[in-house]
């Protein structure tokens, strides 16, 4: 579990060198896919607040192994609120609570606005492939229930500063909203994110993203600022 949320929250899921067969390079630019995702990022944009429901896959074919978690996510501008499993992680855009269920602790971080533009985060999962990365157009499909999805491979500029080399976006075409993404790490994990609701501008109070240390009375407050 601490790995997915390190996946999610911090460096990429969120480092080491990119796989060395190459091949996953893509063009330069690729302008079916640019604008694809130019389009969605401007409709992304518009929402006001963000509230989704997604599930989480983990695997590892080479270490045999698999792991499953459901998460829940508020997004209102730079602020969020993400509760998984036995961890609920609060950022009001300044201050990072994270609230460590088992442990009964909560740790305080400082936000860091710039940093987190480079990184996947609860903040930007639904607009992270705007910067630093190339894109290629892969297929659009119609699936069995009817609907018909776009599908965008996603290469990152600075592959040494990641630990992934490949991410899969599979958007929703007629909604124009992201259904899922997969993340190959170059550890060999496949982390596969699938978005079960999406609703956006729905009333999301301030106070969804305040922490409020009276509700954890017995848990030890550890500040890393």
């Amino acid at each position: 579990m601490k790995t997915i949320l390190r996946k999610l929250l911090v460096t990429i899921l969120f480092f080491s060198a990119i796989t060395s067969n190459g091949q996953n390079q893509a063009p330069k630019i690729d302008t079916k896919a640019k604008k694809i995702l130019d389009e969605l990022s401007i409709k992304t944009k518009q929402y006001k607040t963000i509230v989704s429901e997604f599930i989480i896959l983990a695997e590892n074919k080479v270490a045999k192994t698999k792991d499953v978690q459901k998460g829940k996510i508020w997004i209102k501008g730079a602020k969020y609120k993400l509760d998984i499993a036995n961890q609920i992680i609060i950022n009001d855009s300044k201050t990072i609570y994270t609230v460590l269920k088992d442990a009964e602790e909560v740790q305080i971080n400082n936000a860091d606005e710039k940093k987190s533009e480079d990184q996947i985060s609860p903040a930007n999962i639904f607009t992270i492939y705007e910067k630093g990365f190339k894109y290629e157009f892969v297929k659009e499909e119609k699936l069995k229930n009817g609907s018909t999805t776009i599908q965008v491979k996603l290469f990152p500029n600075e592959p040494k500063k990641k630990n992934f080399h490949t991410l899969i976006l599979n958007i929703d075409k007629a909604k124009n909203q992201v259904t899922s993404f997969v993340i190959f790490g170059k550890d060999g994990t496949q982390t596969t994110y699938t978005i079960k609701n999406f609703t956006p501008n729905s009333d999301v109070a301030d106070d969804v993203f305040a922490f409020n240390g009276k509700s954890y009375p017995k848990y030890e407050i550890i500040d890393l600022r």
